[in-house]
């Protein structure tokens, strides 16, 4: 009878990793997708002199834009389909490309290839932590939102004092609080994922999670910038 239990929780326990692991490779198709929408759209901006010019005279217009579009999908997901869903993320990534567009065109193109790749490699190596680890991470969250708000807060306040110092450390703090966010989410999104059985919430729930992921990647990619970026002549 025990071994009857043992092989039920077993088959229980395959079962739900079957489960997590399909809504994170959901989660990572989105966000594949997403990516290359915003690179595209980068690119385009960066070889048309007209886009490009728009773009960095516009970018208030693209801040709000690119928040408010945050905002809908995070406060409006009961209201709006999956489909609807989809649409706002991926419209979110083309403002997101065309807002990088100005910034991205000060490197030069090898710098940028590089910081990727090693935003790639960051990126996959805390991930994987986040996926194998026994170790719960769900005591971060607090810690992490308030290394967070103190970056943005100092990052403002750099803006106006300019201290080079200040930018490598901000920068420095930032690839350490983007990578642990990237493990962070990782988990959560697992353990959500294993227990969303409703085929719409998962759906939105991947999708959300796509962003989540997204951002982390985005930012982590930013802050690498700053150390390994060359500028053009």
């Amino acid at each position: 009878m025990e071994q009857n239990y043992a092989n039920q929780v077993q088959v229980m326990q395959e079962q739900l990793a079957a489960l997590a692991k399909a809504y994170l490779n959901k989660i990572y198709g989105w966000m594949a997708v997403s990516m290359l929408v915003t690179a595209g759209v980068a690119m385009y901006a960066m070889n048309s002199d007209a886009v490009l010019t728009w773009s960095a005279n516009n970018q208030i217009i693209l801040l709000i834009a690119t928040l408010g579009s945050i905002l809908i999908m995070a406060f409006c997901r009961n209201m709006l389909t999956s489909g609807a869903l989809g649409v706002i993320f991926i419209a979110f990534s083309g403002l997101e490309g065309l807002a990088l567009g100005p910034l991205l065109s000060l490197y030069t193109t090898q710098s940028l290839g590089l910081t990727f790749a090693c935003t790639a490699g960051m990126f996959g190596a805390m991930a994987l932590y986040g996926a194998v680890t026994k170790r719960n991470l769900s005591g971060m969250g607090r810690t992490l939102m308030m290394l967070l708000f103190g970056l943005i807060i100092a990052g403002i306040a750099n803006i106006f004092f300019g201290n080079s110092t200040a930018d490598l450390i901000i920068s420095a703090v930032g690839v350490v609080v983007f990578a642990l966010f990237t493990a962070y989410d990782t988990q959560r999104l697992l353990a959500e994922g294993a227990y969303l059985t409703d085929s719409v919430d998962r759906s939105k729930g991947a999708i959300l999670g796509a962003v989540q992921l997204y951002l982390d990647f985005l930012n982590l990619f930013l802050y690498l910038l700053r150390f390994l970026g060359a500028a053009r002549d």
